[in-house]
């Protein structure tokens, strides 16, 4: 009774009885017990944490290594996809295929592919919407040889990349092996490149240069050896100065004289509108051979720009509009672009199409607005490809190379009606790739 008394009157003495009464059985444990829970407590959660990092690295490393080998795939469709649309040939798809591969390191090991047919790393097949537009694309396999041999039409090419045990590269081994009963991973990762349909507007040069000759390299009727023999044939007369003037002869004449009698050619003079005309058809020609749905315009410019034709999938369409123009007058690019620029502004545009420009000339911008200005506007409004061609050895190329960067295009440039054809015929098969997969 007077111990429960004393314990009665301590605890009105001191306040937090509980707690000072717990905090002096802490102060009494044993130090060798507290050493002892810690040790039983470190030893249960370090092989856990170690298990833990493990896991996170090897998880860390296949992120890595997958991201890897998606961006080598998808280097390696895209630029097989662009040699076969330009070649036109599967060994340059296959050859493009490898060789970006090797310049994109997997688990720092460049990624190999087999060219082989039978490895099926590099297939040629063909892509479609069963969903409609804006559904998911779906590629479907043919075969190669077939392909080679020009018997049936692709239009995609899939690359299939890999780190298997099947794959020149092998397997990708793990960080820390045996956790898991794993000790490697095998990758594997598909990529498909399609070419799409395209909605055309070839922007054509109509100013009077068009009228002049196109002459073999190294030739030209503007020196004075040719002016000296015109003098004496009556197509010009020399002032009390040395200056020639003409005697009536406009320019076109003058050529045409130059090429018969002083320059006497075995073949006829070729008229540069004329080349045009004649590169204009072949371009067609390969667009009716392609596998993609193209439609095609005109717009042309001199002093003035004008259009032409709407975009229509019927290519005869536009060819009557480039068989009804005529040549003179300066050089307005910009003005030829604006009118261009409208074929991808009516209706008959497609939303899901890609949007290329042609532009032509064969001299130098001289009335209207800058077309590199022009271009630099289109950039930044429209999601649209320039592709310019300049054509013959007055052209301005330096200009218009820089308005086909602007717009993410190719600058050609052309010194005679052969080499204009081929330019055509090449943007024609320049068909715009697509990664869907």
């Amino acid at each position: 009774m007077n111990e429960t008394l004393r314990i009665t009157a301590s605890n009105e003495k001191h306040s937090g009885t509980t707690v000072n009464a717990l905090h002096r059985r802490v102060q009494r444990m044993p130090r060798g017990r507290r050493r002892g829970s810690v040790m039983a407590l470190m030893a249960f959660i370090l092989p856990l944490l170690a298990l833990m990092a493990a896991f996170c690295v090897n998880l860390a490393h296949m992120q890595l290594t997958r991201t890897e080998l998606i961006v080598a795939t998808d280097a390696a469709a895209r630029a097989g996809g662009r040699a076969f649309s330009e070649e036109q040939t599967v060994d340059a798809a296959k050859d493009a295929a490898v060789a970006t591969a090797l310049l994109n390191n997997v688990d720092g090991m460049p990624l190999q592919l087999r060219r082989e047919d039978a490895a099926n790393e590099i297939e040629f097949g063909s892509t479609s919407q069963p969903g409609g537009l804006g559904s998911r694309y779906y590629f479907t396999k043919v075969s190669t040889a077939d392909v080679a041999a020009n018997q049936v039409i692709a239009s995609a090419v899939r690359v299939n990349g890999r780190r298997d045990a099947s794959s020149l590269g092998g397997v990708i081994p793990l960080v820390f092996p045996k956790f898991f009963s794993r000790e490697y991973f095998e990758p594997t990762q598909r990529s498909v490149a399609m070419q799409v349909d395209r909605d055309i507007s070839l922007v054509l040069d109509r100013s009077g240069s068009m009228e002049w000759l196109t002459w073999p390299d190294g030739d030209s009727p503007w020196n004075y050896d040719v002016y000296a023999e015109a003098a004496d044939a009556g197509i010009l007369y020399r002032s009390r100065g040395g200056y020639y003037y003409s005697r009536g002869e406009n320019q076109a004449s003058f050529e045409r004289w130059a090429w018969d009698n002083y320059f006497d050619y075995d073949v006829p003079p070729a008229v540069k509108w004329n080349s045009l005309v004649d590169a204009v058809e072949a371009f067609f020609d390969v667009l009716d051979d392609t596998p993609q749905s193209e439609q095609a315009a005109i717009a042309s410019y001199a002093s003035t720009g004008s259009r032409d034709s709407w975009l229509d999938p019927d290519f005869d369409v536009a060819m009557n509009a480039v068989d009804h123009l005529n040549t003179g007058g300066g050089t307005g690019i910009g003005r030829g672009m604006r009118e261009g620029i409208k074929h991808f502004q009516h209706a008959n545009a497609r939303p899901f199409a890609s949007k290329t420009m042609v532009v032509m000339t064969d001299g130098n911008h001289n009335t209207g607005e800058d077309p590199l200005d022009v271009a630099r506007e289109f950039a930044s409004t429209y999601n649209m490809t320039i592709h310019t061609v300049t054509f013959g050895s007055d052209a301005n190329q330096s200009d218009m190379h820089d308005v086909a960067a602007a717009c993410n295009g190719k600058h050609y440039h052309a010194e005679s009606g052969e080499q204009l054809i081929e330019v055509f015929q090449e943007i024609a098969n320049n068909l715009p790739t697509l990664l869907t997969e």
